[in-house]
């Protein structure tokens, strides 16, 4: 039998697989991470302030 493979992370899945959809995860915690959204920059899904400029005052 050929060995089955995590769809997330690609570790070798040992005993029962954990199946959620036609997606196979060695872990809940891989098909928990799986589905959650993310970007090339990293996580999306948290929420965090937008970075403040603050410039200093203009001489007249």
């Amino acid at each position: 039998m050929a060995e089955l493979r995590c769809d997330n992370c690609s570790d070798i899945v040992e005993g029962e697989p954990v199946q959620r959809g036609a997606r196979i995860y060695c872990t809940e915690a891989c098909a928990f991470e799986a589905g959650r959204s993310k970007d090339c920059g990293g996580r999306t899904d948290s929420v965090t302030a937008p970075p403040v400029v603050e410039l200093p005052p203009q001489a007249e």
